[in-house]
């Protein structure tokens, strides 16, 4: 911008002296004209005043002496005389300009010019007593002439001329571009510049106010967004056309154990190289959104690949990693409660319709209609109980029909069980005890009576001939503890997580000949889970089997 300023200054400057040099040039040519002029016309008055008095014309000129040159011209156009020349050597000058003028109006002027000697020539006619025509005449240089003359001088001075005008112009630049260059444009009107610089400053201080406010709204924007993908559980990752990271959030690094910040720039074959995952990522790139579903530390994640539009093409993905644990593990628990359930149901049906063909085609002997009908009898009993222990799991699940909430008394109600089991335990010998703190809590009452019989029950069954079945309710901490210990067979240690998984028998043989459904701890489990209870399982193999419920909100009767 300086130089600008400064070549516009110079060159403005040096205009401004050629022009005034061109127009000082021409105004002294027309004055010098103007004076050449009236220097004629005077020097044509004397002359003629003269002639008025001389004898003859011819006569006066004797010994006449002018600085002009002078030109005594007959009405015919012959030279009688001239100061310069002999008159007999001329040419006639009747056509002349300024003779044929003088003839025809009395006066006459002319010029003329000369550009091989670059001068020009005035003349001035006029005519006299005698009729005859006085010519004065004198040659000056012309415009161009005098130019050259003084173009030395004129050059010498325009020299000075420019070197000051340079000196002026960086000065003039320097001071002009220094207050911009020095501007404050965190504080735009705190400059003190000249006023021509204001509206600038007001304009920038308008346009700094309003960068501030979206500024500030989009930092707002950015810190909802960073808190939001901060605090997504979900993982979120955003990859270029070149599928590396640009940008993740701290659930992705929790997936992945990475930290989130160090990823940028890596690409995402470093956090996940499963083919379907990869797949999806591909997919997205040219545009089409897709899913999969991948396993990382026991848990199972859902990836959802959408593409990101810009200017047309697909090039950017968003990765959303959903976890699916729970519901990837519920829909393995159905599909195995499924062939389960199609498993028990079909061993019962099966057996009831074996019997029933035999006695249908008159195989059976009478006296084994009485047996096989006993048999038939209790495979319809066991498939009764085991719809009914379904029914009983999926009301508990979907927590519908289970009644109203009340003030249950554990002890009672355990001693209620024990009563209703006491002839079953003293068949096998089993000792049946309840002990403990008359300790209320609040819950469904069928429901608990059916989980500590379900307990009851198992613990019988699975307790020899001579052993105790100890049923107790007691205060833990912050808790009551409703615990059903046996002295029986006891469960092997890698059994344990699995025991009150639907379906599971750690025994199969046993638990056919018991008549179990299998299904009974599973619904303890999910009673205590209606009433926010913990179930906590100590057994050690051919000791006995404790099952604790821990209630948590205590009630003391």
């Amino acid at each position: 911008m300086t130089k600008r300023i400064f070549r516009g200054i110079f060159l403005t400057a040096l205009s401004a002296m050629i022009l005034a040099a061109l127009l000082i040039t021409l105004s002294v040519y027309y004055v010098y004209e103007m004076r050449m002029t009236e220097e004629l016309r005077s020097e044509a008055a004397y002359i003629l005043h003269g002639l008025s008095r001389a004898e003859s014309e011819l006569a006066y000129f004797e010994g006449f002496a002018s600085p002009n040159r002078v030109t005594l011209v007959a009405a015919d156009g012959t030279v009688l005389y001239d100061s310069s020349k002999k008159a007999s050597g001329l040419d006639n000058h009747y056509h002349r300009p300024e003779v044929n003028e003088a003839l025809k109006t009395g006066s006459g002027e002319s010029r003329r010019y000369s550009s091989t000697l670059a001068e020009t020539t005035f003349y001035y006619a006029v005519m006299t007593p005698d009729g005859n025509v006085l010519r004065l005449s004198n040659t000056r240089s012309s415009v161009l002439g005098i130019f050259l003359r003084i173009a030395p001088l004129l050059l010498l001075i325009m020299s000075g001329v420019a070197v000051v005008s340079l000196v002026i112009a960086r000065l003039v630049s320097w001071r002009i571009v220094t207050p911009i260059n020095t501007l404050n444009l965190d504080a735009p009107l705190e400059n003190d510049v000249y006023d021509e610089l204001s509206p600038l400053l007001l304009r920038l201080d308008r346009q700094k106010k309003q960068i501030a406010m979206q500024m500030k709204a989009l930092a707002e924007k950015q810190h909802e967004l960073s808190a939001v993908t901060e605090n997504m559980r979900e993982g979120l990752i955003l990859l270029d056309a070149n599928s590396h990271v640009i940008s993740m959030n701290a659930s992705a690094g929790r997936i992945f154990g990475v930290e989130a910040g160090r990823m940028a720039g890596s690409s995402i074959l470093a956090l996940v190289r499963d083919a379907l995952v990869k797949e999806a990522i591909e997919s997205a790139h040219r545009g089409s959104s897709a899913d999969a579903v991948f396993e990382r530390n026991g848990r199972h994640y859902q990836v959802l690949a959408s593409p990101v539009a810009q200017n047309g093409s697909a090039t950017d993905v968003v990765l959303l990693m959903l976890d699916i644990t729970d519901r990837y593990t519920a829909e393995m628990s159905r599909r195995e409660f499924t062939a389960n359930v199609s498993h028990e149901l079909k061993t019962p049906l099966t057996s009831i319709s074996g019997y029933a063909e035999i006695m249908r085609d008159g195989l059976a002997r009478p006296e084994d209609m009485k047996a096989f009908a006993a048999r038939i009898c209790d495979e319809a009993n066991r498939l009764i109980a085991l719809v009914n222990d379904i029914l009983e799991l999926s009301r508990l699940d979907e927590h519908k029909g289970l009644g109203e909430k009340t003030e249950v008394d554990l002890l009672q109600m355990a001693q209620s069980v024990a009563r209703h089991f006491m002839p079953r335990a003293e068949e096998k010998g089993i000792i049946l005890s309840v002990d403990g703190m008359d300790l209320s809590v609040y819950g469904y009452p069928a429901l608990l009576n059916e989980m500590i019989a379900n307990l009851v029950d198992n613990a019988v069954k699975y307790t020899d001939r001579g052993g105790a079945v100890r049923i107790s309710v007691a205060q833990r901490d912050n808790s009551i503890v409703l615990s059903v210990c046996d002295t029986g067979i006891g469960i092997p240690e890698e059994h344990q997580p699995h025991v009150f998984e639907r379906f599971y028998r750690v025994d199969k043989s046993h638990s056919k000949a018991t008549g179990g459904t299998g299904l009974g701890l599973s619904i303890v489990k999910h009673i205590a889970a209606v009433h926010d209870a913990d179930i906590r399982l100590e057994s050690e193999v051919g000791k006995g089997t404790c099952v604790h419920i821990l209630f948590k909100r205590l009630h003391q009767l």
